[in-house]
């Protein structure tokens, strides 16, 4: 493998990539993923990869870019949307437009995920430059819907076999250190009813809030407080509620109100065993049973990696050639597109530049060197995997 782009080729040429995705708006919500899929397919025609695109909902728009045929079938994914800039005034700078301060990009979704974003779009045509691969299928995946944990991005793909990979990458902060496990997500949305009445007579009304009040609180009695002594070494089993919203008006009891749960489950805790410990604690309540719902909002399993898989080991020598230590396996807090291959039997890899501490924050930036390193590290795992012509 020889690369035709000296280390200030590659590094003018990600800094470039990357600020111009920090100025192509893709935040959720609304998610608008189309310009920002519009812009990756512009740089990849004509240099030999099959495009197309895939929307199920407007505006999510989702590209896919491949080369090669038959197996090994590595795809290389990366979310394109971001959460909103949040407070303006938290930014020492316009969120929305690239900064370069030092040796780092600033911006919303430097490192979450507009980082890898640059990295694949370099990485496919730096590819291309060597006269493409030898062996298998190449493709890479841009996506919307991550932000919102929605169906219409790697979900829609998987479950529409419109990619089948062998080995899945999954851009994401990690500083160049692996991530291979992954705790399941399940979202729920538990619902409580009441029946109204005036303020100044509460007690001749039912107050929907002061019911998710007892059944939240009987939740974490019953199950939240005890999953900090489910654990495996390091991965943790979590809940949080995120959301509370109930009533009309300060003067009227309540007739209903919301809340949202978001539960992170260990490998091997399956979603339908999380969900049937919430319902049956819910049925022994004492609440009735027809005062509240309980929604499954969304349910991926979590799963173990392969510490021995080919992709692994490549990025272990990868990152020894390179950055002249072991590779570091990460313990995992978020969640990545990866889980929804996780029932697959394929190898996933959470990989690439950035702190996952910048994402979701004001000020968020990325380290120009860890570009340039992840990208030297990609390069050579596409040689190692699946050979390049040059």
């Amino acid at each position: 493998m020889n690369s035709i782009n000296t280390k200030s080729d590659v590094e003018a040429s990600l800094v470039s990539i990357l600020t111009d995705l920090i100025g192509l708006r893709s935040d959720y919500p609304p998610g608008d993923t189309v310009e920002i899929c519009r812009y990756t397919e512009h740089r990849l025609d004509n240099l030999g990869y099959r495009i197309k695109n895939h929307m199920d909902v407007t505006p999510i728009n989702n590209l896919i870019v491949e080369m090669g045929d038959g197996s090994p079938s590595v795809v290389f994914n990366v979310h394109v949307d971001t959460v909103g800039p949040g407070l303006l005034s938290a930014w020492s700078s316009d969120p929305c437009r690239a900064e370069i301060k030092g040796k780092r990009v600033y911006g919303l979704g430097a490192a979450n995920c507009k980082g890898s974003m640059a990295l694949h779009i370099w990485l496919a045509e730096e590819i291309s430059r060597c006269g493409g691969i030898k062996n298998g299928t190449i493709s890479f995946t841009f996506v919307g819907d991550e932000e919102s944990l929605g169906p219409n991005g790697t979900k829609s793909l998987r479950d529409q076999s419109i990619v089948r990979p062998d080995i899945l990458i999954v851009g994401a902060p990690s500083s160049n250190n692996l991530l291979i496990d992954e705790r399941g997500v399940m979202w729920l949305r538990l619902t409580t009813r009441g029946t109204g009445g005036h303020a100044g007579d509460p007690a001749s009304a039912d107050n929907a809030i002061d019911r998710l009040v007892r059944l939240l609180r009987f939740l974490e009695s019953e199950i939240f407080c005890n999953l900090k002594d489910r654990k495996q070494g390091e991965i943790l089993s979590t809940a949080n509620v995120g959301k509370i919203h109930g009533g009309t008006n300060t003067n009227v009891v309540p007739v209903e109100a919301v809340a949202e749960i978001d539960r992170r489950l260990l490998p091997g805790e399956s979603v339908d065993q999380a969900l049937g410990e919430i319902q049956t604690a819910l049925k022994k309540s004492g609440e009735p049973e027809d005062s509240y719902k309980l929604d499954l909002l969304v349910g991926t399993n979590g799963f173990r990696g392969r510490a021995d898989g080919r992709g692994v080991t490549a990025f272990s020598e990868a990152i020894r050639h390179r950055l002249k230590r072991e590779p570091c396996f990460l313990t995992p807090v978020g969640a990545f597109d990866g889980r929804h291959f996780g029932d697959d039997d394929i190898e996933i890899i959470n990989v690439g530049p950035g702190e996952s501490s910048e994402g979701h924050a004001p000020n968020e930036s990325i380290s120009i060197d860890e570009l340039v390193d992840a990208a030297a590290i990609h390069l050579e795992v596409v040689d190692s995997l699946l050979g390049l012509n040059s």
